[in-house]
């Protein structure tokens, strides 16, 4: 990723937090309540909306419950793309829903555990003092490129492009309640960013 700003248009970024890691395994969820969506939440919804509708260009109407009631919602299309194991490149359908009833102020990826590019053979150890950012990279062609990063490799210098170490890592640093995961987005076309912390 050194020197390969000049062809990242913009990248969305949320931590993985253990919630997550256990839906891409597609197992149960936190509580013993049943339920157990296989999705990434992303917080700050409309602090977001700009990135992810560059990234997901496409509105399709889905049926949806609102309000106890079936109704069509759009939802935002794209496409993920991503190298397999034998260094092909593999892409699929991708969609970010919009924010339920229940949770007002998350949008979230659905179905993760249905895509190879989250595959948890992909994904790094991390740690208290080592944590680990889900990357939506969106280059110039308008392809976007899902990508795990340990904390620990953004501050090696030389591994990733300074500019994109430096807004990561700001908002790494940022202060946030404890138990609020890091998200935030940089648009390297329009100068946009957006960081959940202070």
């Amino acid at each position: 990723m050194a020197n390969g700003v000049r062809q990242v248009a913009r990248i969305l970024y949320k931590e993985i937090v253990p919630g997550d890691i256990r839906k891409i395994l597609a197992q149960s969820n936190d509580s013993d309540t049943g339920g157990g969506a296989r999705d990434f939440r992303f917080g700050s919804y409309k602090s977001l909306l700009p990135a992810i509708q560059q990234m997901f260009p496409n509105t399709v109407k889905e049926k949806r419950k609102r309000d106890g009631v079936v109704e069509h919602v759009d939802v935002f299309q794209g496409e993920f793309f991503w190298y397999n194991d034998k260094g092909e490149v593999e892409h699929k359908e991708s969609f970010f829903e919009p924010p339920t009833d229940v949770r007002p102020s998350e949008g979230r990826i659905a179905r993760v555990h249905e895509y190879g590019c989250f595959d948890t053979n992909r994904l790094p150890q991390g740690g208290v003092d080592n944590r680990v950012l889900l990357l939506l990279i969106q280059l110039y062609d308008g392809s976007v490129w899902p990508f795990y990063v340990e904390e620990k490799t953004l501050r090696i210098r030389g591994k990733w492009d300074p500019v994109v170490a430096e807004e990561m890592l700001n908002c790494l640093n940022a202060k946030r309640a404890a138990n609020r995961a890091v998200i935030g987005y940089r648009d390297f076309t329009s100068l946009d960013r957006y960081c959940n912390g202070k």
